[in-house]
């Protein structure tokens, strides 16, 4: 029995382990670099062709929110006019960009490293 959960264990590892390199591909052919900035990011959901776009006036103004999944990651974003407000990464129900406009953790300029996801 050990032998079987080991040969499980070591087949999830190399999953794991291949799809991190497959993601971290994904990125790096969209920045050229393991990492993006919130800007490239939401230029490239604003722009993906299977993007889906919600606009919704709220309050006299209005909010677009875009939803994409691409090869098993999932980007929510949330602008109003051009501003944005809500930036969200996340692969297989782990988070990799957490960017609120309220909240000083990332800066959109400077680029966010993606984790090994191993």
């Amino acid at each position: 029995m050990n032998k079987f959960m080991d040969k499980l264990v070591h087949k999830t590892k190399s999953a794991i382990s291949s799809t991190s390199a497959q993601l971290k591909e994904r990125f790096y052919t969209l920045t050229g670099t393991s990492s993006a900035t919130v800007i490239q990011i939401a230029e490239y959901v604003r722009n993906h062709s299977d993007t889906k776009v919600m606009k919704k006036e709220l309050l006299g103004r209005t909010y677009y929110f875009y939803d994409l999944k691409v090869d098993g990651i999932f980007y929510h974003l949330e602008t109003k006019s051009d501003y944005i407000l809500q930036l969200d990464v996340q692969f297989e129900n782990k988070q990799i960009v957490a960017y609120r406009s309220y909240r000083d953790q990332y800066s959109l300029y400077i680029p966010i490293k993606f984790p090994e996801l191993i």
